[in-house]
């Protein structure tokens, strides 16, 4: 399942602090039980929660761990809970893993349906949003590396287009880092 994890950083000029923060956040939950890839995503245009982090988990159940419950979530973030605001959390189905979008692709977030068709060989696979906040019924998800398409969907009201700050993490990449 995806555990989708968005936000907006308020203070900007801790940006730095933030990204490393946020790179051994990452790496403690890659040891969770059910944890099992992590990605993070900015916005190329202005939007409510520009951060984007997509988590790989088994399940709702994760959630529930003692893992988890105690060193993660809301109340795992540290100092960095009050700097961040529009925070939104949603487990969705309908992918089993996330997508490893290279530093050459853009992650693409639909969040209702539109017409997409000029845009050239733009897969989406739609997702249920089935827990955590709940905030939105489903997602669209794609990816595109041609500028000419990431111009026309910049334009695109209800479309995201979002660059990897990282490349995709999984627990095999922890074990062997140094």
């Amino acid at each position: 399942m995806i555990y989708m994890v968005e936000m907006n950083l308020i203070d900007k000029n801790r940006r730095k602090d933030w990204d490393m923060w946020y790179e051994e956040h990452t790496k403690m939950l890659l040891t969770f039980p059910g944890f099992h890839a992590t990605q993070r995503f900015e916005c190329m245009s202005d939007a409510k929660a520009p951060f984007v982090a997509l988590h790989h988990v088994d399940g709702p159940e994760f959630f529930k761990s003692d893992a988890y419950t105690n060193n993660a979530g809301p109340g795992g973030t540290g100092e960095w809970r009050t700097k961040m605001n529009n925070w939104s959390r949603n487990l969705f189905q309908g992918l089993e893993t996330t997508p490893n979008i290279s530093f050459n692709e853009y992650l693409i977030i639909i969040e209702e349906a539109c017409d997409l068709t000029s845009v050239n060989n733009l897969e989406i696979v739609w997702l249920e949003s089935v827990g955590l906040d709940k905030d939105i019924d489903k997602r669209g998800f794609g990816c595109v590396n041609s500028m000419t398409d990431i111009k026309q969907l910049l334009e695109v009201p209800s479309v995201r287009v979002l660059k990897p700050l990282n490349k995709r993490r999984t627990e095999v990449d922890l074990r062997f880092s140094t």
